[in-house]
């Protein structure tokens, strides 16, 4: 495998009555359109649906039911994972674009408030859907302060939040490491998962070892580094090949270890199943690098630009499926039959779009609610 150059210089020749560089600003070139983020983000928001959907059902460990779980798990956990990777890539190289001011202007925006707006729907939503008298004052402030308490979806926008708030300083590492941006970012990645991995570990095995530590913004800005790290990397098809296989191993132990785990040492089944773990990381490095290598540069226009409308909208779909589910199961729309999950999740999915679609219609609730 190689890294791509982070730049490239181009000689060019100047006329001698040219104005002189510093007073011509250079036009950047836009850089071409990644479809393969547009289809990761989409497969990505399926997989969470799915996930979610199961809140309406439970099932034996010795059904068929039991199977189907840990299957859906084992490849559905590679979502979140996806979503941050994503993220990496599109946000990791921002001082090169604006500052660092108008980059916490924009993305505290577009977290922040939604975070804070969306944590009071599903509260209010909750007293609705339950028939339980209107939210307290002291309830309103303690979802403020912690809305995933309420909507536990929201989890991750306060942990994208976090990242956010770390991210300058890995932006301008990666900016002043010129030519070796692309084996800074693998380093990132390494130390920015593999440390939170080993000492959640040796926590689970002996609760004593550093009890008080743990270190999820790392883990989530790792995942960052990884993303950018493939996209910037070239494999060849033997280097693809171990990756896919790593992969498979890694979705495998989610699906067969993770079980027997849980069900004989629950304190470690995190170790196979959770997004911080080996299994989930190569999964998804796998899930990504696939999808990374289909040439869909060559699709036609309108399936580009459906792609990248479907995955504008991913946003939104996120912080309105559970409030749909939610919705679905007090008014007699129950998930009983796990057998019924994929078209469950589907419809879901599909719900939840046509909302966020025409609620984007709305100039203050595309702007301030659903960005």
């Amino acid at each position: 495998m190689s890294s791509k150059p982070a730049s490239a210089q181009v000689a060019s020749s100047q006329p001698a009555d040219a104005q002189p560089e510093s007073q011509v600003p250079a036009a950047r070139p836009k850089p071409a359109r990644k479809v393969y983020l547009d289809l990761i983000n989409v497969l990505a928001i399926i997989f969470v649906v799915a996930l979610h959907v199961r809140f309406n059902y439970r099932v034996d460990y010795d059904s068929p039911g039991w199977v189907l779980e840990n299957i859906l798990s084992g490849t559905a956990v590679a979502a979140v994972p996806l979503f941050f990777m994503a993220s990496g890539i599109t946000l990791l190289n921002f001082t090169n674009r604006e500052s660092v001011g108008t980059f916490y202007k924009k993305r505290f925006t577009k977290i922040l408030i939604p975070l804070l707006v969306w944590g009071q729907v599903y509260l209010f939503a909750r007293s609705w859907f339950m028939h339980t008298p209107l939210p307290t004052g002291e309830e309103i402030l303690a979802v403020l302060l912690a809305p995933n308490k309420v909507g536990v979806t929201l989890w991750y926008l306060e942990a994208l939040i976090g990242v956010y708030l770390v991210l300058p300083i890995f932006s301008y590492a990666l900016r002043g490491a010129g030519e070796k941006k692309v084996q800074l970012a693998w380093l990132m990645a390494a130390l920015g998962l593999l440390m939170p991995i080993a000492t959640a570990t040796l926590q689970k095995i002996n609760p004593q070892f550093m009890p008080e530590f743990s270190a999820p913004i790392v883990g989530y800005v790792g995942f960052c580094f990884l993303g950018y790290a493939l996209a910037n990397t070239e494999f060849s098809l033997p280097w693809r090949l171990v990756i896919y296989v790593l992969g498979i191993a890694g979705s495998l132990a989610h699906i067969l270890v993770g079980p027997y785990l849980v069900l004989n040492h629950p304190g470690l089944g995190g170790l196979a199943t959770e997004y911080l773990s080996v299994p989930t990381i190569f999964w998804a490095a796998a899930v990504f690098v696939f999808f990374k290598s289909l040439p869909l540069n060559r699709l036609p226009e309108a399936v580009q630009t459906g792609l990248r409308k479907l995955s504008a909208l991913t946003f939104g779909v996120y912080l309105i499926h559970l409030l749909i589910i939610q919705g679905l199961a007090a008014y007699g729309w129950p998930l009983v039959d796990y057998r019924l999950e994929a078209p469950y999740a589907l419809l879901v999915w599909a719900s939840s779009l046509i909302l966020v679609w025409l609620l984007r219609w709305i100039p203050p609730v595309r702007k301030w609610l659903i960005p």
